[in-house]
């Protein structure tokens, strides 16, 4: 190669099993990608602090796990900066621990497990339930008693038989007093 020819460098390979996550929310990672890049930071106070800013941020993002199962996925397109609150080192950790688990394909392992999950998850969805069930549901409905409104006599109007019939119970609670008093 002469001295005028810069070198070809070939694009990393991505892991199509292991989609690049997408969402249309505006995530920090995103709207401020240099606060990412920790590479520059010399002293360990600013990276202690970066990492707590880094941590606190994917902490709330909703796509932090597929951040991280594509950064383990991809080591050649994540080796530098921070991907779901991880550094380089922690990945690296990470991927040794999946090899030793799941075996050198462990990326295969994993792809396979979130598309048996989907589709469990899209049946569960699309399927009805069965007539047992169905069937098991109304029975429970029914033997549940229904308990009946709550009397409240003042709710009802006064009849002329009421009335009297609340003089006589009121007189001979009177009488009745005034006999136990004598």
């Amino acid at each position: 190669m002469s001295p005028n020819q810069t070198p070809v460098l070939a694009d990393p390979v991505i892991d199509s099993r292991v989609p690049f996550p997408h969402t249309t929310l505006p995530l920090p990672c995103r709207t401020t990608p240099d606060l990412y890049r920790i590479e520059h930071l010399a002293t360990r106070p600013e990276l202690k602090r970066a990492m707590a800013k880094i941590t606190l941020s994917c902490a709330g993002c909703p796509i932090v796990r597929d951040c991280l199962k594509f950064a383990l996925a991809n080591p050649e397109l994540s080796s530098e900066g921070i991907w779901a609150a991880t550094t380089p080192r922690q990945r690296k950790a990470l991927r040794d621990r999946l090899v030793r688990r799941l075996g050198p394909d462990w990326v295969g392992v994993v792809a396979e497990r979130e598309e048996t999950a989907r589709r469990r998850r899209q049946t569960a969805r699309s399927a009805p339930a069965p007539r047992r069930d169905t069937a098991m549901a109304h029975l429970e409905l029914e033997s549940i008693p229904v308990r009946p409104a709550p009397y409240e006599p003042w709710r009802e109007p006064l009849t002329d038989a009421r009335r009297a019939q609340n003089r006589r119970l009121l007189e001979a609670a009177l009488t009745h007093k005034a006999a136990k008093a004598a």
